[in-house]
């Protein structure tokens, strides 16, 4: 029996769910300057995965306008906001 891509989507996230449950998945916090806004990309089960999709973010914030963007990449849980105004 074949396994369809909405199936291997869905196995994918339920994967990259339990991970970050366990605080094992891999994430990354992006901070922007202007405007001051923190991101969280993720969960992922690999770095891998990661890096690839942060490439993407990271172009599409720069497209955005975002200006002075710094990643780190944290192996750790996370819940919401995925999205939230900076503050010192």
């Amino acid at each position: 029996m074949a396994i369809s891509s909405a199936e291997q989507v869905m196995f994918t996230w339920t994967v990259a769910y339990v991970a970050n449950a366990l605080g094992l998945a891999w994430w990354a916090r992006v901070r922007s300057e202007d405007p001051q806004l923190v991101y969280w990309v993720g969960p992922f089960v690999r770095r891998r995965q990661l890096e690839r999709y942060l490439l993407l973010f990271l172009r599409d914030l720069e497209l955005e306008g975002a200006q002075d963007l710094t990643a780190e990449r944290l192996r750790r849980r996370r819940s919401e906001p995925l999205t939230y105004a900076a503050h010192d």
